[in-house]
């Protein structure tokens, strides 16, 4: 079974494997790509490349309006992360809170500061890193820094766990206009300092992880660099207040 999302809703989908009780593999290849794992019809595993697991699948979009699916038949182990409704109304439900957040806080990569219990230090620390010291779902840091920036008890710093990330230079041009060899891998975050805009790197990031760049936790760097895209557009979208006339 596959299909064009535009044409099948992901739901109508993930409905039909569960009602014929079908066991394999939904992949959704849309702005954020993910799979879902079936057994005998229920949910046992999901999530985006190498970022996998309840809250991984709780991240993914459930209603990507472009983009498309392909269902695989195939050999699949494990049990059912939950009762198959409760677990649809749940993921429809965080993916909501979790756009919600983002609009908020950019995404759990951003860095953020102030006389807060693991936000303390001089440079920030970001939603995701305060998520694995503390060892809670970073959902529920997302959630609090969220509510303290509201409440202006944290503050927002201009860096993302990304910027440790290395690509390589843009390659220079020789005499005549030929390429030269790439420059060697550089840090974002240096790239950043050195004059890069960090829509621009960001931008770089994802095409080259459309590309096929792969590297330990290349799941949730693409999946928060879409939110923070998706952040952007809304700031640039939302129309300046008029003042009110005199």
């Amino acid at each position: 079974m596959q299909g064009l999302l535009s044409d099948i809703p992901l739901l109508g989908a993930l409905e039909l494997i569960h009602s014929t009780r079908q066991t394999g593999v939904l992949d959704v290849q849309a702005e954020v790509p993910y799979a879902v794992a079936f057994v005998g019809g229920e949910i046992v595993s999901g999530g985006i490349l190498d970022w996998l697991g309840l809250e991984a699948l709780y991240a993914s979009p459930l209603v990507p309006e472009v983009g498309s699916f392909a269902f695989t038949k195939k050999a699949v182990t494990g049990q059912a992360l939950g009762g198959y409704t409760h677990l649809i109304s749940d993921w429809a439900r965080t993916s909501d809170e979790w756009s919600q957040l983002c609009a908020v806080i950019g995404s759990p990569s951003g860095y953020f500061r102030g006389a807060e219990p693991l936000f303390e230090r001089e440079g920030g620390r970001s939603v995701r890193a305060a998520a694995r010291e503390a060892e809670v779902p970073v959902f529920e840091v997302a959630q609090f820094v969220a509510q303290a920036l509201r409440d202006g008890r944290l503050e927002a710093v201009e860096r993302y766990e990304w910027f440790r990330l290395k690509l390589h230079a843009a390659p220079r041009r020789g005499a005549g206009g030929v390429p030269r060899v790439a420059e060697p891998l550089e840090p974002l975050g240096q790239m950043i300092a050195g004059g890069m805009p960090i829509r621009e790197a960001r931008a770089r990031l994802l095409n080259e992880l459309k590309m096929g760049l792969r590297f330990p936790g290349s799941g949730w760097v693409w999946r928060d660099l879409v939110w923070e895209v998706q952040a952007d557009l809304n700031v640039v979208d939302t129309p300046p207040e008029r003042a009110a006339p005199p």
